[in-house]
């Protein structure tokens, strides 16, 4: 999943994800066979408004502030 979401915003796509909750409904909307499982769906689609452009600086801690071996 996130390969595709990662792949579609390099091509200026956005992309959302969810969780399935309801798989009679998925089977119905997506015409799966009762025997298929749908755990997520990822939307894709073109931002209304603004080009989706990736972060190309972005503001994040240092690797060791948040990863932590051998203790808290």
């Amino acid at each position: 999943m996130l390969s595709i979401m990662l792949a579609a915003v390099d091509l200026g796509i956005g992309s959302g994800h969810a969780t399935v909750m309801d798989q009679a409904v998925a089977r119905r909307v997506l015409g799966l066979p009762d025997d298929r499982f749908c755990a997520y769906l990822v939307a894709l689609g073109y931002p209304a408004g603004r080009p989706l452009k990736p972060v190309r600086n972005p503001a994040r801690r240092a690797f060791d502030d948040v990863v932590h071996r051998d203790h808290w």
